[in-house]
């Protein structure tokens, strides 16, 4: 019988190029999905700076902001859009933990802007890692359980530390406020990074439990926002909203039109508020995207891309360009990150293979019983 030759070049060419359209389609999602978290992180920082500014309440304004993301879930929630459903089985006491650490550690980070620049407060707070590990120490050390960051991960932290002290001498308009209220929010958000890995359950996405944790943290930090500024918002809030607008101009809100003398409606500046929280509550769903598409030097390297866009927008836009001092302590700051979590996501990677080899060598030795 004659015999024919098998023809796989065709074959071959199909799946070389469904894996190169794969490789495309994602770089192109990836791109898009940074563009819009950078854009919705800086769009959030020079709205909220802007409504500080003309409206110097940042309790309020935070609450209002943690609150927001509620319209924008819900409806999500409701219909199971894109499989997204409500936690029902999260950890109530540690839910709590996590979202008074998450509302608190916001409320901190905005009384720090309102306080100071947008670049300053970006350079403080990227010393998280640091109180990141010192957090992880004493978890060790209480618990018995873990293990302590390397000598690597502690040297990394001296350029962090470094950068933070040379930028805080170096900014002009320095201000112990947003220096002190951006470290308590580091201490926060690092004890909220820590918890919230216990309180994370099967079958629930990092998107969801942001979303509950927000959500619980509105309604824990709402009688906290009411003692700090209930009394001396409602005057403030009636004088401020004695503008002459008569409509909520959409092209002006998009525009984020809102001087530091600014006497707009209350229509104008509630809408304004609102599109500020969505930006907030948008930016950090991005970044779950955003996370899901890159390994983790990838991650680094975007957290750290984003803090630079952040102080770059800020410095143009409120017109506060960072001193020469100021540009080193912030590139040796932020560059001390970057390094920090190349190096902690490689020892990462280096314990899950441990583990998997230690996994498949005890399969082999069940296998031989």
């Amino acid at each position: 019988a004659a015999q024919f030759p098998l023809e796989t070049s065709c074959l071959d060419k199909t799946v070389e190029d469904f894996r190169t359209e794969y490789n495309m389609n994602r770089a192109l999602t990836l791109i898009f999905y940074l563009t819009m978290w950078y854009a919705l992180n800086v769009q959030y920082n020079l709205y909220n700076k802007k409504i500080l500014n003309a409206f110097p309440f940042p309790a309020s304004c935070s609450l209002i902001q943690l609150g927001t993301g509620i319209f924008y879930v819900l409806p999500q929630w409701i219909l199971g859009f894109n499989g997204r459903r409500f936690p029902a089985g999260t950890p109530k006491i540690m839910l709590c933990v996590v979202a008074f650490c998450h509302g608190a550690g916001h409320f901190a980070t905005v009384i720090s802007l309102g306080a100071g620049s947008v670049a300053f407060a970006n350079v403080v707070k990227a010393a998280e890692p640091l109180f990141s590990v010192l957090i992880g120490v004493l978890v060790v050390l209480i618990s018995k359980k873990g293990a302590y960051p390397s000598v690597m991960e502690c040297l990394a932290l001296v350029p962090i530390i470094a950068g933070v002290m040379i930028a805080s001498m170096a900014e002009p308009e320095f201000s112990q406020t947003a220096f002190m209220f951006a470290m308590l929010s580091n201490v926060l958000f690092a004890a909220r990074g820590t918890f919230a890995k216990k309180m994370m359950v099967d079958g629930v996405s990092g998107a969801d439990a942001f979303a509950v944790s927000t959500f619980t943290a509105f309604f824990l930090m709402a009688p906290l926002a009411y003692v700090m500024e209930y009394e001396a918002v409602v005057p403030a809030w009636e004088k401020l909203s004695a503008g002459s607008m008569a409509e909520i101009s959409w092209g002006d809100l998009a525009n984020g039109q809102l001087a530091a003398d600014a006497r707009p409606t209350q229509a104008y500046f509630l809408a304004y508020n609102l599109v500020c929280g969505l930006y907030y509550y948008t930016y950090n769903e991005m970044a779950f995207s955003v996370l899901d598409l890159l390994d983790p030097v990838g991650q680094a390297v975007g957290n750290t891309v984003k803090r630079v866009v952040i102080i770059i927008a800020g410095t143009i836009v409120f017109n506060k360009p960072l001193t020469q001092n100021g540009i080193v302590g912030s590139s040796v700051a932020i560059g001390g990150v970057l390094l920090y979590s190349i190096i902690k996501s490689q020892g990462a990677k280096k314990v899950a293979e441990g583990a998997k080899k230690a996994a498949e060598e005890k399969k082999k030795i069940g296998g031989r019983g």
